[in-house]
């Protein structure tokens, strides 16, 4: 959905929440969430967490919640440390003193083994301390009481104090990060020039006929425009380690005018010069999908990335493949996955690491994040703002945008004209008629 699509959306839930009526999504639109969410369900480790507000709020409630329950694993330690001490003087006690004395020390000993294991559970209003059978309810994170009851059993107090001894912090799923190893750029000029560059499908041999037809306003169309061209008389210079975006609604001609620039296709007016010996990669979704089926086919179902990669680059030795997947927070459980299972996003992680083993000087990419989740379109936007190469990029996803602070060009379906927009994103949504989203 391109940013007037979004915005239409925005607009419809709106009406919706006037009306009254609930509105679930599910969405790693930072900017659609921000304007659009009241309340935000956070699903992790097979649980629902539940938030008020928007995205911002959600992150800011979530870093206070992380935060007091490492604080409050932290107090339970150090009473943890005192009891297990005490009990353990107490044995020491116990050893020298006479059959009477021992027996007493015993049952001490049992006692503060048996408060140790209810140490965590936290009381009611009226002071009483809230049971286990409460689905977990009222027990502290990092309390012993907080383990499974049948797996406490017969175990020794310095046992079932070790287990209890975890981190309480969430862990990822992956390692969001996106490392992209630097490139060696020397030319001092531009490494792409389109000039006077268009292209279009099935025109017609009479191209200027019927123009006169549109005249609507709402379809008005620039009569220099030929029918059947998507654009023409682009001029666009990419300059070495700069960042380019690239807006426009659909079917404006985005995608093909990327192809363009990445020699994938070739122009049907005009000329495009690149410097000399650059190497420029192209990225997109399909292309994510067509290295994972192009692998199984040649190379058979049970593919894994690092098998994938070893095959199509025999020159690079494995730990160096295995680096180049891990920058890319492809893990060793992900990486040793049959590529035909990997989720969307993680074929997002495998087409770049196979395209940074190329050694890249021009990123062409093509929507990035459709597949990322918000964490990762941040690694996506910190690793591409590190990296000392030259991005061009076409993308609906506002926030990656902003956190480039690249150069921003339109693509005017209806004059078929790249232009470039002085104040960067937010001057197009304005021009789209949308409110300033902070």
């Amino acid at each position: 959905m391109d940013m007037e699509g979004i915005i239409q959306l925005r607009g419809l839930i709106q009406t919706m929440h006037d009306q009254q009526t609930t509105v679930v999504i599910v969405s790693h639109d930072v900017n659609l969430i921000n304007s659009v969410a009241t309340d935000v369900i956070h699903f992790a480790d097979q649980s629902l967490t539940y938030y008020r507000g928007n995205y911002i709020d959600f992150l800011i409630a979530k870093q206070q919640h992380d935060l007091h329950k490492s604080r409050q694993q932290q107090s339970l330690e150090k009473q943890r440390g005192s009891m297990i001490k005490a009990m353990d003087n107490l044995k020491k006690k116990g050893s020298g003193a006479n059959n009477s004395g021992s027996k007493k020390l015993s049952k001490a000993v049992s006692s503060r083994k048996k408060k140790l294991e209810r140490h965590g559970i936290e009381k009611d209003e009226h002071g009483h301390r809230m049971t286990t059978q409460k689905a977990s309810t009222g027990i502290k994170a990092g309390s012993i009481n907080a383990l499974d009851a049948s797996t406490r059993k017969n175990q020794t107090y310095k046992e079932l104090s070790k287990r209890a001894d975890i981190s309480v912090a969430p862990v990822p799923d992956k390692a969001v990060q996106f490392c992209f190893h630097d490139t060696n750029c020397v030319w001092g000029e531009a490494l792409i020039s389109a000039l006077d560059v268009g292209h279009g499908f099935d025109i017609p041999q009479d191209h200027n006929a019927n123009t006169s037809e549109q005249t609507s306003p709402v379809n008005y169309v620039d009569p220099c425009l030929e029918k059947g061209m998507l654009f023409d008389s682009v001029d666009l210079s990419i300059e070495e380690n700069k960042t380019v975006c690239i807006l426009g609604s659909n079917s404006s001609g985005k995608t093909t005018l990327l192809k363009i620039l990445a020699k994938e296709i070739a122009p049907r007016e005009g000329e495009v010069h690149y410097a000399h010996n650059a190497n420029i990669c192209y990225f997109d979704q399909h292309k994510a999908d067509e290295l994972v089926t192009d692998g199984m086919h040649k190379y058979g179902q049970d593919t894994c990335s690092i098998t994938l990669l070893c095959q199509m680059f025999p020159k690079k030795i494995e730990q160096d493949i295995r680096k180049s997947l891990a920058d890319f927070g492809m893990g060793p459980q992900q990486s040793s996955t049959h590529i035909q299972f990997l989720s969307g996003g993680e074929r997002c992680r495998l087409c770049l690491s196979m395209l940074m083993l190329q050694d890249p000087h021009v990123l062409i990419m093509d929507e990035p994040s459709n597949h990322l989740d918000p964490e990762s379109v941040e690694a996506l936007a910190y690793g591409l703002k590190n990296w000392n190469g030259t991005v061009v990029m076409v993308s609906h996803d506002v926030h990656l945008i902003r956190l480039l602070e690249g150069t921003c060009y339109v693509l005017v379906e209806t004059e078929g004209k790249l232009r470039r927009l002085e104040g960067g994103i937010d001057s197009f949504l304005k021009i789209l008629g949308a409110k300033e989203i902070q």
